[in-house]
């Protein structure tokens, strides 16, 4: 199984037990970013690399250049620790209403503009490439499966399932 795929319908307990630290955060970037391709330097194209200095980076052998695992992905630059970072973007992206800055500074004990610019960068790596558009006539639709439960009055999740379907 894929590192992608290993998350797929995860939830917060097992988010939780995978990324404990900055250092399983990095670890699991660089196995994204470098498993598929290898590894080649953006400042002079080489592809022959060493250890760098900050967990999981590599260092060009020929220009010395460090790269980080959160070079070029929405986690670059972060003004907070990486693993607050991951968590923010769980958050935002298993929510079914999502979360308002305001809603993650109070959480996350950062300031709201802070939340709020990374918000913005997440929702960005979210949006649709538009490489596989959806055509024709789309209709999607919302229900619970599950018998009546009683004390459970209409549309009330109680133990329910949700259901989304798009045709």
């Amino acid at each position: 199984m894929g590192k992608r795929e290993q998350f797929l319908g995860v939830n917060s307990i097992k988010f939780n037990r995978y990324f404990q630290t900055d250092i399983d955060c990095y670890k699991y970037l660089s196995e994204i970013k470098w498993s598929e391709a290898t590894y080649r330097c953006k400042r002079c194209c080489y592809e022959k690399y060493c250890k760098g200095k900050k967990p999981y980076s590599r260092r060009c052998i020929k220009c010395k250049h460090d790269e980080s695992p959160t070079a070029g992905t929405m986690f670059d630059k972060c003004k907070f620790s990486l693993l607050l970072a991951f968590h923010i973007a769980f958050k935002i992206s298993t929510k079914k209403k999502g979360m308002s800055s305001l809603e993650l500074s109070e959480e996350f004990e950062l300031r709201q503009k802070t939340c709020w610019e990374f918000k913005w960068k997440v929702q960005q790596a979210m949006r649709s490439s538009l490489r596989f558009p959806l055509k024709g006539i789309i209709h999607v639709d919302e229900f619970f499966i599950g018998g009546e439960e009683e004390g459970v009055i209409g549309r009330e999740k109680g133990k329910k399932r949700l259901v989304i379907i798009a045709l």
